[in-house]
């Protein structure tokens, strides 16, 4: 006897058996059980999910001689017949080869004659959107009102090139990708059962490459059950043409942090790695959305297929950058996979994408852009780090140029052993700057994060020893119980923050709330900003309003 693949061998042979379409499975069986069977069906989805054995199995459980019953029992004659595809009442049509209008003419004319042996006469119509632009137009009338004893299934993997008049005729059963897990879960018994040896983390690179479909999980493994009697991870690997964890983790983090030489050193690993180019351009696309998965979720582990610690690694490169960032990057790899694999020189496509990518790293959020302008914004005094974080904030000028600038601004003469500029910086340095920092962090000791985002996006300013929060209309309406419930213990750990004791109080603005929507169409017709999007190619990703008390130049009121 030949060998029997198991694709084949462990297909679906009751709807209990389809892994991940528990929502069709139940609708079928509802509908057998209640005599409700329609007369023709559309099973869209991807490959190898389980359409065609759905459309067998129906045809089991309608013909069985104990039925129709939602499980047929597999035993009889109809059933037998049914599954080793030797039944002449269930016939199967390939559309890609039967797609003329001659050929529906041809079903049209046998769709009349009764089932020899069931109750049912059963056409099975695989990749249906093959079929011509008349061939379908041939089949409307019968698919719409077919012979009592006849049923269309309807499959294909292209719901888009169905007609509308096909889609109103038929109940439509859009069958979904199977999930990672659920292929690992089923693929683990199998093994089992065929005493194939295979590790838990193998099991999860086959499950995660087959995208979804059951059948293609399986074919890679009948092709490692012959590469080796002990399957290992890197097993799967060398047959798949997989990255390693570690280098997906170095590419992606020199690219967070702008290292270009790491990233033409990773590249060049690649290359003598064999890689394939276009493969790895789709993996760090998906390690990037795992990153930025890890990066908004409080809790990942399930929506990301990975170990302890390769969500660990996740994790702790999430937090080096923000998630704007990593919105950006992921997008400009996902249109670079686009260009390598179209491509005629992969590497080079890879190289400049990951290049042009590196420099997002530079980017800094507008939000805190304009924070370091109204921070630092006075001329002569220019810090070269955030106080309290290590990030560069504003380069600092060359020695000589603060002091003459700092002269004409103050109006002070140079005075010998006197340095002005030095005096004034440590001034702002000691003052509000100190009380701001300390104030951020008092409010992130609450354990309320909607009060705490209120707050921090309240204008606060200090006014000798008192710190006081300026917050528009509607936030003081809704939090002003709350707001006054926490100022005792919020000016306690400002005092123990700031090193001094500082009343907060509160103050509603009256300004006028402008939306981002309008303000992003005023910028855009903005000559300057126009120019700019054009010469870059480039898009606006974030718009913040500024106060237009101090200046009202560049931008008009509001921008």
């Amino acid at each position: 006897m030949s060998y029997l693949v198991l694709a084949r061998k462990w297909r679906p042979r009751e709807f209990d058996d389809l892994v991940g379409q528990e929502p069709i499975t139940r609708i079928l069986k509802n509908a057998i059980a209640q005599g409700r069977i329609a007369h023709a069906y559309i099973f869209s989805g991807p490959r190898g999910v389980g359409k065609t054995s759905s459309a067998r199995i129906l045809a089991k459980a309608i013909n069985c001689k104990e039925g129709p019953a939602p499980v047929p029992c597999g035993r009889c004659e109809s059933c037998a017949a049914i599954a080793d595809g030797s039944s002449v009442d269930v016939i199967e049509i390939d559309g890609a080869s039967n797609n003329s209008v001659d050929d529906i003419r041809d079903l049209r004319g046998r769709v009349k004659y009764a089932p020899s042996g069931g109750k049912f006469k059963v056409y099975i119509i695989d990749e249906v959107h093959m079929l011509s632009g008349s061939a379908f137009n041939a089949l409307l009338k019968t698919l719409e009102e077919p012979p009592p004893h006849v049923i269309f299934v309807l499959a294909t993997t292209e719901m888009r090139k169905i007609p509308a008049t096909v889609l109103s005729r038929c109940q439509h059963m859009p069958f979904r990708r199977i999930s990672s897990g659920a292929i690992r879960d089923r693929l683990r018994a199998i093994s089992e059962q065929e005493g194939i040896a295979i590790s838990a983390v193998a099991l999860g690179l086959v499950a995660r490459a087959a995208d979804g479909s059951m059948r293609d999980s399986l074919t890679i493994l009948d092709q490692l059950a012959s590469f080796s009697t002990d399957i290992s991870d890197e097993d799967v690997k060398s047959l798949l043409g997989l990255t390693d964890f570690s280098l997906l983790l170095q590419v992606s983090a020199a690219l967070i942090r702008g290292d270009r030489t790491g990233i033409l050193g990773a590249v060049e690993l690649l290359s003598e790695q064999g890689t394939d180019i276009r493969s790895f351009a789709r993996e760090l696309v998906q390690f990037f959305r795992d990153l930025l998965v890890a990066s908004v979720m409080k809790d990942p582990g399930d929506a990301l297929d990975l170990n302890q610690e390769e969500l660990a690694a996740v994790r702790g490169l999430a937090a080096e950058t923000s998630e704007d960032q990593m919105t950006l990057m992921l997008s400009e790899l996902v249109n670079a996979a686009a260009d390598i694999r179209g491509s005629s020189s992969p590497r080079l496509a890879l190289e400049m994408a990951l290049i042009r990518a590196s420099f997002l790293s530079a980017l800094k959020p507008i939000r805190e852009v304009i924070e370091h302008i109204s921070r630092y914004g006075v001329e002569g005094c220019a810090p070269s780090a955030v106080a309290g974080t290590g990030e560069t904030a504003v380069e600092a000028p060359a020695p000589r140029a603060p002091v003459s600038r700092a002269r004409a601004a103050t109006g002070q003469a140079n005075r010998p052993g006197q340095q002005p500029v030095a005096q004034s910086c440590a001034a702002s340095a000691e003052g509000p700057v100190d009380v701001l920092d300390a104030w951020r962090k008092a409010v992130s000791r609450l354990e309320q994060p909607t009060l705490s985002s209120v707050l921090l996006q309240a204008k606060a300013e200090v006014k000798g020893d008192e710190l006081v929060l300026i917050l528009n209309g509607g936030h003081a309406e809704l939090f002003e119980e709350s707001i006054s419930k926490h100022l005792r213990p919020l000016e306690k750990w400002l005092q123990e923050e700031a090193g001094r004791k500082l009343k907060i109080t509160t103050a509603v603005s009256n300004k006028k709330t402008v939306r981002k929507r309008d303000l992003r169409e005023k910028a855009l017709k903005e000559p300057v900003i126009k120019e700019a999007l054009e010469l870059f190619d480039g898009r606006i990703v974030d718009i913040q309003p500024v106060d237009d008390t101090d200046n009202n130049e560049n931008g008009g009121d509001n921008v």
